[in-house]
């Protein structure tokens, strides 16, 4: 939670601990007592999701990492030796059936990858024995991928049951968070309605001064600068590694006009860079100097619907880059 809602449910539980010695005014008014029921349930609740929260899937995240790391370069050592074949006869059809880099399979869209990892298996199977022996494509090196590639779905599989239970742990957490808000201030309402009661046998006004206590939210920063200045923030970091001038996708997303790329090109040409309406596509690629860093907005890099993220390195000889993409987010100003 940030400061603003970690403010809210600490005020949720200092009310519990304040009221909790007005057992007589909480049982003679029905509403209040139903409220302060609430307050106490949405507390437990955060409270529940909140640990749940905080249980990791660190080491199934790893696991998928190094099983699609392997897949990669076990991918592209088959493709390598497929590919010095088609050369060999001179087939620029089987050249292009058989390339499958090590960025296409690292950095792509994994399901995509699995399947054309299995294609590219499945194609080198079927060369004849012969030419899988003159090319030195063992069985050991056309299986390596696939078993690579059974290794990562089984990875992800584990990873995503991993991740279930912080995910359903924050589903309904600003729901409570909003909840919680609304109870404290029906029990602010209901209390300041009866605190000029002067039965005396009810403490209302002391009952309304421990509350008021107890519900004060401490001020954060936000609170104390209007005009706060939006912060980017990364939401993710694209390695691209490119031994040719091939043209690669980098991500399948489409990044609305609130995000920025920065690229650091760390190559010896300039690094193109485009959203395509369709895979491999090219629009309008905009140029990202050769060892220098460019700041490119989303609106620069093609139409608004187009989601594939693509690069393609000048010359031949590729190159490597990063590209950080960053979101700009606007920091809240006022209390929930």
């Amino acid at each position: 939670m940030d400061q603003q809602n970690t403010s809210l449910f600490d005020s949720g539980q200092r009310v519990g601990l304040a009221v909790a010695p007005f057992t007589k005014e909480l049982a003679d008014f029905g509403p209040l007592q139903a409220a302060e029921t609430d307050r106490a349930e949405l507390v437990a609740a955060i409270l529940a999701k909140q640990t749940n929260q905080g249980q990791t899937s660190g080491a199934a995240t790893s696991a998928k990492d190094q099983a699609r790391e392997t897949m990669a370069v076990a991918t592209a050592t088959l493709s390598a030796r497929a590919v010095g074949y088609a050369l060999a006869t001179g087939d620029t059809g089987l050249k292009r059936q058989f390339t499958l880099s090590y960025a296409d399979v690292r950095y792509g869209e994994a399901t995509e990858d699995v399947n054309h990892v299995r294609a590219l298996v499945a194609a080198v199977q079927a060369l004849p024995a012969q030419v899988r022996k003159d090319f030195r494509l063992t069985d050991a090196v056309i299986k390596a991928p696939a078993d690579a590639a059974k290794l990562f779905e089984e990875a992800e599989a584990k990873q995503t049951t991993a991740q279930a239970a912080p995910r359903l742990a924050t589903v309904a957490l600003p729901d409570l968070l909003r909840r919680l808000g609304a109870a404290l201030r029906l029990m602010q309402t209901l209390i300041a309605g009866q605190r000029t009661d002067t039965d005396p046998d009810f403490n209302w006004a002391d009952l309304d001064a421990a509350f008021a206590v107890a519900n004060k939210r401490r001020k954060v920063a936000s609170q104390f600068h209007t005009g706060t200045p939006a912060k980017p923030r990364i939401i993710r970091t694209i390695p691209v590694t490119v031994a040719d001038g091939r043209a690669v996708r980098l991500a399948n997303t489409n990044y609305g006009p609130a995000y920025t790329l920065t690229v650091e090109n760390h190559a010896a040409t300039p690094l193109l860079l485009w959203m395509a309406q369709k895979d491999g596509v090219k629009t309008t690629p905009l140029p990202c100097p050769a060892g220098a860093v460019t700041v490119l907005t989303r609106a620069n890099l093609g139409p608004e619907t187009a989601r594939y993220l693509t690069a393609q390195f000048a010359g031949k000889a590729g190159g490597q880059a990063t590209v950080v993409v960053r979101r700009v987010v606007a920091e809240a100003t006022t209390l929930p």
